[in-house]
């Protein structure tokens, strides 16, 4: 048998595959659709790294298994290339990015042949391309036309060193995201999108779809809708009032200052009340020289001043509290004033901190037991019990003190309650000592707030309702006193590993509270029930909500309004490489809308590249030589250029018709194809990409060319490939992997699989060239595992629940991209038949099959030297017998007092008295059980029988 000469090998399959229609969607088919879908390449010259080969070769596997498995799937592939690393590329070599981005392109395509991946090469585009951007200029008509495209002057994020504006998510910290350089604000007249017309939607239809919750959460974040309300609070000793607002009316009670905007005209009517007078104005001064990014994100220092002798009064408990002016307060505020709770929010806190303000508890958490042994029960009463955590720490090590209760299943820290006269810090030193014995104890503090619990305390028969605080104690020394010996029946002591605790503890309030030691911030933000809050107290934060919002409104003392951190899309970007916007300003009719007939306006190639403030087109003389389309008199075309995040906002409407020169997409081929079905890419900074691409399906829905309201159903991120070192690949670290580099050493197949092989997709793993040879290993057997293949060969059973057992472990992994436990069974299955002489032909056809979304190149060869006529990649995938799934024996595992001590075999569905008869017989069970009452046996069925003794 020859060796596998994987350079030949793969380089023979490319070629035939280059003239292969069968990664081809097909219109005509009458097949079900598939569409699949990658977050594309932005194409510069260094090609692909690590990150694009794992999101391409795990959509390219899925993308094959959905063929096998009957669908008519579209794959396609494109470039983003509109990124200004390409303009600034021609800044610093000028070379022309419409020359360079080909070449960049071809350096891609080339790449991700060598994988093997097989993408409808027919439906490729490129963004940059005249053909596509005509479609771009379109969409900026069809919203301009429809009022959802408007020009403003407006406050934007300016970056002096690539001379452009950036949307907020390119300054986060005011750092520009691609140079690393501060972000200054100008005012400037920009282009924007009303994507704030869709606000409500984008929230509501979230549920459509089936998306990473993490990623469902930051499109809510981004969007932020807040339900606020706004009252009026009385100026003590003054006429005026204080409109606020807020989106936590249910800790209103518990308000213990409020923040006015220094820009409020409100100051200059308390003027008279105002002692320091001199001190406001200057802070009045000095935050109109800051810009919003400095009054916002950058704002480190959080300076506040207090309006000396001016109080307001909560309405709601007729409590006067102080009142402070705080840039961070902006003119924008609805009502230019907020109400400050510090107890359940950050800023409020540091700052009551910093002024040694009252913070009161308003919220506290809540938990409730409604299932196991400790569910509430209705036929028993509720106690309420003011209850004590205690934490523990041991003297020198990072270890804490636990106790595992012997007749209950609780494994807890110190747990105890005190009446409501004692002190508790004394009653907890006392109570440590008398159920631990340690002595040397030392009180170090108290988390600042409560948490509550109802459960059913099955140890006293009885409901309790729990009021808990947690305190916290040192052991100075291992001093140790005698317990009494009630208290040794019920419980041992176990020292913990400080990073085990969370996990040893299985009482869900204390296990909160471990949490909030471990990463205590301040403030407790979170919804739970209300606590000394009148007659709201004991609901929770959204019954209150609703209750009170009911009330007041019906009193007319407040009103209750929506908002949405959301802005409109802001587009305009002052560079050269983009897609020009469609509009001609002219003397006499104003704006003016380029007609469709005269799209695309193509970029001019008479431009300096040199960064200024304005956009390189505004010198163009050619690009400006434009009639009005109304008048006919001279005018001058629009210099900015669209943002590329425009481009990325429709392109998945473009491939099902890519040629199409007449519409953006047929509306039988949108029908037939949208939305997609399962859109794969990166979790980070694709927030603004996917917000915007819903919206664009929005609009067009609302105005009826499209049927659906979501573009993409299913999403799935991958995580990152780190490098060697484990740090982040980088260009500027040196330390980039990419198929160059790989490939040629370890071949195609061989790199796919093991990029999927490192780890789940949603991880982060670092690369590790020295593991490639298991994997190449893996390979090899498949390969030499032909010299056994015989169709003389009986079949096996073992072989046969083997084979099916592997068939539905890859189908229902690769079904939810899990690729490398279905590697790690394509593995385990070659094994167990590399260990047979000789291989029924029918188990190696299916391993091949199995394997051939994974290792197209090797399996394709194999396949044909079965003397198969037809390509394996059009084989169907496997069917699974349910009736040869199950082992006709299986391995039982035997627990004494929950440790495993044996193991035993039996036929499968045994009944339980044979189990426990075989189990009785081993010799490692009876030294356990020889003498001991036998107080509990549990089976559970051909896996584990456990014995209580």
């Amino acid at each position: 048998m020859k060796k596998y000469d994987f350079a030949a090998i793969e380089k023979k399959w490319q070629a035939n595959w280059e003239n292969s229609v069968y990664a081809n969607s097909r219109d005509d088919s009458d097949k079900e659709k598939y569409y699949v879908l990658d977050m594309f390449p932005y194409p510069s010259g260094a090609g692909l790294h690590m990150w694009h080969m794992e999101n391409y070769t795990a959509t390219d596997i899925y993308s094959r298994f959905m063929r096998m498995k009957g669908y008519n799937v579209l794959h396609p592939m494109w470039w983003d290339a509109f990124w200004l690393p390409a303009e600034n590329y021609a800044i610093k070599t000028w070379i022309h990015p419409q020359y360079q981005t080909p070449e960049n392109i071809a350096i891609f395509t080339r790449q991700i042949k060598s994988l093997g991946f097989a993408y409808d090469w027919t439906k490729e585009i490129d963004t940059s391309s005249p053909l596509y951007y005509k479609w771009t200029q379109w969409f900026f008509l069809f919203l301009y036309k429809n009022w959802l495209a408007y020009k403003k002057k407006a406050k934007v994020n300016w970056c002096n060193s690539c001379q452009t504006v950036l949307a907020n998510e390119q300054a986060e910290w005011g750092i520009c995201e691609r140079c690393k350089n501060e972000v200054i604000q100008k005012n400037l007249e920009q282009w924007f999108f009303k994507i704030t017309d869709f606000a409500e939607e984008l929230i509501d239809d979230l549920s459509l779809i089936d998306w990473p919750s993490s990623t469902v959460s930051a499109q809510k974040n981004w969007i932020g809708k807040s339900v606020w309300v706004e009252f009026d609070m009385d100026v003590a000793d003054s006429e005026e009032k204080i409109k606020v607002y807020t989106t936590r009316v249910d800790t209103v009670f518990w308000m213990t200052y409020v923040v006015i905007s220094p820009e409020s005209p409100l100051l200059e009517k308390l003027k008279p009340l105002i002692r320091n007078w001199d001190k406001v104005e200057n802070y009045i001064k000095e935050t109109g020289k800051k810009t919003e990014l400095e009054r916002t994100q950058l704002n480190k220092d959080k300076s506040w001043e207090l309006l000396d002798w001016v109080t307001a009064i909560n309405p709601f408990n007729n409590e006067e509290i102080k009142v402070f002016i705080w840039d961070y307060v902006l003119s924008n505020y609805w009502t230019w004033a907020v109400m400050a709770v510090p107890a359940h929010d950050e800023r409020d806190y540091e700052f009551a901190k910093k002024y040694n303000l009252p913070i009161p508890q308003s919220i506290a958490p809540y938990f409730k037991s409604i299932t196991w042994k400790d569910a509430i029960r209705d036929d028993k009463n509720t106690e309420k019990r003011k209850t004590i955590y205690a934490i523990v720490k041991h003297w020198s090590e990072d270890k804490f003190l636990c106790l595992d209760w012997k007749d209950f299943w609780w494994k807890s820290n110190i747990i105890g309650w005190v009446d409501e006269w004692e002190d508790i810090v004394a009653a907890w030193i006392r109570e440590i000592v008398e159920e631990t014995g340690y002595t040397d104890v030392k009180f170090i503090g108290q988390l600042p707030f409560e948490a509550h619990a109802l459960y059913y305390a099955s140890h006293k028969w009885v409901n309790r309702y729990q009021v808990a605080n947690w305190l916290v104690f040192k052991l100075t020394g291992s001093n140790k006193a005698d317990i009494s010996e009630q208290e040794k029946q019920m419980h041992e002591l176990a020292w913990i590993n400080g990073k085990e605790l969370n996990k040893y503890i299985n009482l869900e309030i204390n296990n909160y509270f471990v949490t909030c030691l471990e990463k205590w911030a301040g403030a407790f933000t979170d919804d739970w029930v209300l606590v000394d809050s009148w007659e709201y107290t004991g609901l929770t934060s959204e019954e209150a909500r609703e209750k009170m919002w009911k009330w007041v409104e019906e009193k007319w003392i407040w009103t209750r309004k929506t908002n949405y951190k959301l802005r409109d899309w802001l587009i305009s970007r002052q560079r050269y490489w983009g897609s020009p916007i469609p509009i001609i300003y002219c003397d006499d009719c104003w704006e003016v809308s380029v007609p469709e007939k005269d799209l695309p306006v193509v970029l001019p190639t008479d431009v300096d590249f040199k960064p200024t403030w304005e956009s390189p087109l505004v010198n163009s003389k050619s690009f400006h030589e434009v009639n009005c389309p109304k008048c006919g008199k001279k005018a001058r075309r629009e210099s900015d250029t669209m943002d590329t995040f425009v481009c990325s906002s429709w392109y998945y409407l473009r491939f099902p018709d890519p040629k199409n020169d007449s519409a953006f997409a047929s509306k039988e081929s949108l029908e037939k194809w949208l939305p997609v079905d399962m859109y794969m890419g990166w979790a980070e900074h694709t927030v603004l990409h996917l917000l915007y691409a819903r919206f664009f399906t929005k609009a067009l829905n609302k105005f009826g060319y499209v049927n659906f309201r979501e573009p993409f159903i299913k999403l799935r991120h991958q995580w990152t490939v780190l490098a060697e070192d484990g740090r982040k690949m980088s260009k500027s670290l040196w330390n980039v992997v990419n198929p160059d580099s790989v490939v040629p050493e370890y071949w195609a197949d061989a790199t796919r699989l093991y990029v999927m092989f490192m780890g789940a997709l949603e991880d982060m793993k670092p690369w590790n060239s020295q593991n490639i040879i298991w994997v190449k290993r893996f390979l090899d057997k498949v390969w030499n595992m032909q010299s056994k293949v015989s169709d003389k060969v009986w079949n096996k059973d073992e072989l046969d629940v083997m084979m099916n057992k592997t068939i539905k472990k890859v189908w229902d992994d690769t079904a939810v991209f899990g690729v490398n436990t279905a590697i790690s069974q394509l593995m385990i299955y070659t094994n167990a038949l590399d260990k047979e002489n000789e291989v029924n032909s029918k188990y190696y056809e299916k391993l091949l099959i199995l394997l051939s979304p994974y290792a197209p190149h090797i399996t394709e060869e194999l396949w044909e030297a079965l003397w198969k006529k037809e390509s394996i990649h059009l084989q169907n995938w496997p069917e699974y017998d349910n009736a040869k799934l199950v082992d006709k024996v299986v391995k039982i595992a035997i627990q004494i007092n929950w440790k495993v001590r044996d193991e035993i075999e039996a036929e499968f569905d045994s009944p339980e008295e044979i189990i426990k008869e075989k189990a009785f017989a081993s010799e490692a069970v009876k030294k356990y059980t020889s003498g001991a009452e036998i107080k509990k046996i549990v089976y559970v069925k051909n896996k584990l029988l456990s014995i209580v003794v």
